[in-house]
């Protein structure tokens, strides 16, 4: 052992705690040297490290570079590099910032890398943890025949392309006092296997804890707080708010736990967060016709409203932005409300009708202060109406919906169906079609026209229900003709009533 490990070792051992943290590594990534490596062979330059047998381990830095850092760090400046070959193995190893606490999990982790990674055996290379540190003055395997490593690693699909760093690592329960951890082979290769090179960086050895920190309380209901258990080694995280995520996102006061299953063993804490000054002023707001509205703040303080005003309510009196500071102690929250102001919606769609045989009435309804519909999906805002019925519409606005309703009402005169007694079809615009017409409450079904033989002429039963005068198109003589309505009757709360009315016309040129 030379006096550079000696040194190295108590540097560690003497560590104090503010300086030791969570990680037992000193200088997992070896970026720490006594002096800079600038040939093959020298562990022993990096802080911490030495090589526990006679062989040569080597380490490389970005203060001298050369060929032989064949690829950049997992991170940093620096990284190692083990040989291995039959009956030839390399390792490195360092003590760690303090001894490892019986029953105490603790997850081991590093990045490994080679330039011939088919040649990589699974199962051969890990981490053996010890009281004492692994010394031996032969260049055979180490520790082969003695207690097996802690972490080894079986992945059979390890190391799948040339020069890509993978993370190594497992975790390991403590019998107690383990202070050295030897990295490197520990099985015997197969002649037939060839040697290999292989890069090591980024070593770190973690207790296997869950601390979400002490129960904390947070200024103004606004802010958040990022929960992160930072678990080293774990697999899966349950939280009671059922998200399964790393790290968990606060934003309400309340208990927080959360579940950490690691391969060792499965963690829980609890969190609880408060929230000091935790007003609301309420969501932005409409009002109605000038209602009157306070502004109140629960919590005890120190208030300024946005006009300097220093109650903990405020009278709103107008449409507009209105904002509260709250200073208790060394905590300030604010918040702002928006105040809108609309006058309530107004309809009127006029008193109701009675109309009488082909009489229409237009609605024309007188709105403000709102969006109006009519509520039978009628489009437009004004209607022609020729029938009986009752006619309902809406206005809204953020307020509130008012309704109102006309009735139409034909059935007080009584609604008869009316014709001219001639007609004269000499094409001059006028009187030139005969067409029988009656009130909204009445429907035709179907119009025939007879000559005086009874001999049927001209029949239709949809639109228009007019005779232009032609029979097989052509023109009838002037003469006495009968003809014959049928049509149906609305009746107001009763079921439509078919009717049927004929009389005698004049065609005449």
């Amino acid at each position: 052992m030379n006096w550079t490990f000696l040194g190295s070792l108590l540097l560690a051992l003497l560590l104090p705690d503010w300086a030791v943290g969570q990680e037992l590594m000193p200088n997992g990534g070896f970026e720490l040297f006594d002096n800079c490596p600038r040939q093959d062979n020298l562990l022993s330059e990096a802080t911490f490290w030495y090589n526990p047998n006679k062989a040569t381990p080597d380490f490389y830095h970005y203060c001298f570079p050369t060929a032989q850092i064949e690829l950049p760090p997992h991170t940093g400046q620096g990284l190692a590099r083990l040989f291995m070959d039959s009956g030839w193995a390399e390792y490195l190893a360092s003590p760690l910032k303090q001894p490892l606490e019986a029953g105490e999990a603790y997850q081991f982790e590093m990045y490994v890398s080679s330039a011939t990674p088919n040649r990589y055996p699974a199962g051969s290379f890990g981490a053996y943890f010890s009281n004492q540190p692994q010394i031996t003055t032969t260049q055979k395997d180490l520790l082969i025949t003695s207690e097996k490593p802690q972490v080894i690693d079986n992945s059979p699909q390890r190391l799948t392309k040339r020069f890509q760093w993978e993370k190594v690592g497992g975790c390991y329960t403590a019998k107690g006092g383990e202070r050295y951890v030897t990295i490197g082979n520990f099985v015997e290769l197969p002649v037939t296997l060839g040697y290999y090179y292989l890069f090591i960086d980024d070593v770190s050895v973690l207790p296997i804890r869950l601390d979400l920190g002490k129960d904390t309380t947070l200024c103004g209901r606004k802010s958040t707080y990022r929960l992160n258990p930072k678990t080293p080694g774990a697999i899966r995280y349950k939280w009671n708010t059922g998200s399964t995520e790393p790290t968990l996102l606060v934003s309400k006061r309340g208990k927080y736990w959360v579940e950490v299953v690691t391969p060792c063993k499965v963690l829980r804490d609890t969190i609880t967060i408060n929230y000091q000054l935790d007003f609301s002023l309420g969501p932005d707001t409409t009002l109605c016709d000038e209602k009157p509205l306070t502004l109140h703040v629960a919590e005890s303080g120190i208030y300024r409203w946005q006009d300097g005003t220093q109650k903990n309510t405020y009278p709103v009196r107008r449409a507009g932005l209105y904002t509260v500071q709250v200073t208790d102690a060394n905590c300030t929250a604010r918040d702002s409300i928006n105040v809108r102001y609309v006058l309530s919606p107004r309809l009127e769609l006029g008193p109701d009708k009675q109309l009488c045989g082909a009489e229409t009435f237009t609605i024309m309804p007188t709105v403000a202060e709102g969006v109006f519909r009519w509520l039978d999906s009628f489009a437009e805002t004004e209607r022609t109406v020729n029938t009986s019925g009752v006619f309902r519409a809406s206005v809204t606005n953020d307020c509130a919906t008012l309704k109102d309703s006309v009735t139409i009402d034909y059935s007080g005169c009584g609604c008869r169906v009316e014709a001219p007694d001639a007609f004269s079809p000499n094409t001059d615009g006028i009187n030139d079609v005969f067409e029988p017409f009656a009130c909204g409450d009445i429907t035709f079904t179907s119009m025939s026209v007879y000559n005086r033989w009874g001999e049927l002429i001209f029949q239709t039963t949809s639109p228009p229900f007019a005779w232009d005068g032609r029979y097989k198109s052509e023109r009838c003589p002037t003469a006495v003709y009968n003809w014959k309505i049928d049509y149906t009757l609305k009746q107001p709360g009763r079921p439509p009533l078919s009717k049927t009315k004929q009389s005698r016309l004049v065609l005449v040129y």
